[in-house]
Order: structure tokens, then sequence, then C-alpha cells
């Protein structure tokens, strides 16, 4: 695919909700987690993070926002090249 079809691609989709996806890209990670025998796992404010998306604190779900912030941005540079 030349970029020109990449910019083509980009601008025709509309990004979904930041806080979907960062819902969405927690559970793939518990799940990854759990698949490789890991039960439990702590942020460096020693907050459960093996839990639903819900029951985390705002800065334990800022951590899979900035995830889902950076691959947006990454989006949005190519759709510019």
């Amino acid at each position: 695919m030349k970029l020109t079809d990449y910019q083509k691609y980009f601008s025709m989709i509309e990004l979904p909700d930041i806080e979907l996806v960062s819902a969405e890209v927690h559970k793939a990670w518990m799940k990854s987690k759990k698949a490789n025998g890991i039960s439990s796992r702590k942020s460096e404010d020693e907050e459960e993070l093996m839990v639903p998306y819900e029951e985390l604190t705002e800065k334990a779900k800022d951590l899979d926002r900035n995830t889902v912030k950076a691959v947006f941005a990454a989006i949005k540079k190519l759709e510019k090249l």
C-alpha cells in the first residue's frame, strides 16, 4: 500500500471514544496477564490493577487512556503524511 492509500484510508476513519477503547485495552491487558499466570498486578501506588476497568481509580484509568491517546496520535500522524 502506498502512503497515499494510507492517507485515504485514515481520512475516512472516525476514531472511537477514548473511554470505550481504554476499557477494551484494559480487558485485553488483563486477559494477556491471566494467560501468563499473573493474577495480581499493582500500580506504583499499590492499587490493584487486575480489576474491571470501571473499578479502577481515575489515576489508574489514565494508564490505559494514555496508551489509547498515543495510538490515536500515531494514526492522526499517518493521516497527515
